[in-house]
């Protein structure tokens, strides 16, 4: 008598969990829950006198570069969110200029970033004439 009470249990212990995993496993690969393979990244202009011109992923004897997010990004604004194969540390080059308007010569600020994977947000600050990069 016991063990047929036992029985049913389990199986409708074992059909609840069935029931509520199944959403888990209909949203995709479980890995992409644990490891990250890619990372989509929005930048944000938080200066008030620069205009950012573009964030380029670049080699480490500075010959060769991959842009990621290739728009103007005026102070204030935040940029579309752009996703890219960048996981790991990397040294990156944000293009700028000193003036709201995007006008002027163009320099380029160079700062090795660690890019975790999934959603990131970089908040690019200025002090005392240099950018400050801040992940939120």
């Amino acid at each position: 008598m016991i063990s047929r009470i036992v029985k049913k249990w389990t199986r409708s212990l074992l059909a609840c969990c069935a029931l509520l995993a199944l959403p888990l496993v209909l949203t995709g690969c479980l890995s992409h829950w644990f490891l990250e393979s890619e990372t989509r990244l929005q930048l944000e202009n938080a200066t008030e006198d620069y205009s950012i011109l573009s964030l380029d992923v670049v080699s480490l004897d500075g010959t060769a570069y991959s842009s990621w997010i290739s728009e103007t990004v005026l102070p204030g604004e935040r940029s579309r969110v752009e996703e890219g194969d960048w996981i790991g540390e990397f040294k990156i080059r944000v293009k700028y200029t000193e003036s709201k308007d995007a006008s002027g010569d163009t320099l380029m600020d160079y700062r090795v970033l660690d890019f975790e994977g999934g959603s990131m947000y970089l908040q690019v600050t200025a002090k005392k004439g240099k950018l400050e990069y801040n992940f939120r």
